[in-house]
């Protein structure tokens, strides 16, 4: 079941008959969002609260605010923003569920919960930032069950589609150590790898090479891709490295970071709780570094 991917069925979206029907349909599922927080089950580890159609009372302009996110497993799945709070407190009006904070639970959720959970916050966040066409100014309007966001303005008629930002992500060793650096708004003690948006007309390679230098001083060689994630909060595709240092002496950008330095395979062991999310792009590099350095 968890070997399943979410089918976009990008050639539905603009099947306008095939979205209404399926969004009517009592056996799709539809994610609420209100604040850009999500409808979960309270406690320990939170789980998604999917509703129907059924869910919502006749005024409610279900078709014109719900975006498609795909299909899994046989079962189609929209979003909805909640925007008006009476509705939103009629869909958490008990003790076992709320509106929580998505980033702060992402981790605790599951799969497919938590890639439909997330996509639903990016879209979300990308109609928010794309009402108004950048071209005429005109307000723009929602087409291709939320995937294309169209200028009002017939003259103009620009086009917007969801975009991510590629940024890239780096484990980086020397000898036994590997290097990992802070934030100061993280929780306490936590500790990631380096990281950092790529910038125009620059390699994603040379992205790495220039993000590590102006975070920590160190150059670096061997640079190599692992693997790939989208962190959609709100925006990114990270994109997984691994790369040598060629030497260990550390210069911290104070702009960007709290604090840089090296970690030993036994000291994050005997300190797990310095690692960061278990389902993030960078506690997989640093495991995987840790598995093989036994």
């Amino acid at each position: 079941m968890d070997t399943l991917l979410l089918e976009r069925s990008s050639i539905l979206r603009s099947d306008d008959g095939w979205i209404d029907e399926k969004l009517h349909d009592s056996r799709s599922r539809i994610i609420p969002l209100y604040n850009r927080m999500v409808l979960c089950t309270n406690g320990k580890i939170p789980t998604a609260v999917y509703l129907t159609h059924q869910s919502f009372p006749d005024f409610f302009d279900l078709y014109s605010q719900s975006f498609f996110l795909g299909i899994y497993d046989g079962t189609p799945y929209f979003c909805i923003n909640i925007e008006h709070e009476k509705l939103a407190l009629n869909f958490s009006n008990n003790t076992n569920v709320s509106f929580q904070d998505l980033k702060s639970i992402i981790s605790l959720l599951r799969h497919p919960c938590n890639e439909l959970l997330s996509l639903a916050n990016f879209m979300l966040f990308w109609h928010s930032r794309n009402l108004f066409c950048g071209r005429c100014g005109s307000k723009t309007q929602s087409f291709h069950a939320g995937h294309v966001r169209t200028c009002g303005n017939t003259i103009c008629n620009e086009q917007y589609y969801p975009n991510m930002d590629p940024a890239i992500i780096a484990l980086v060793t020397y000898r036994e150590r590997c290097l990992l650096g802070r934030q100061k708004e993280w929780p306490e003690g936590m500790y990631s790898t380096l990281a950092g948006f790529v910038e125009p007309g620059e390699a994603i390679e040379e992205a790495v090479a220039r993000e590590v230098k102006e975070e920590a001083g160190i150059s670096i060689e061997n640079i190599k891709y692992q693997s790939s994630q989208s962190w959609l909060f709100p925006n990114s595709l990270m994109l997984g490295f691994t790369a040598d240092a060629k030497e260990d002496i550390i210069t911290i950008n104070r702009d960007e970071l709290e604090d840089v330095r090296w970690f030993t395979g036994e000291e994050i062991r005997s300190s797990p709780e310095i690692l960061p999310y278990t389902n993030s792009i960078a506690y997989k590099l640093i495991t995987t570094w840790l598995d093989g350095s036994d």
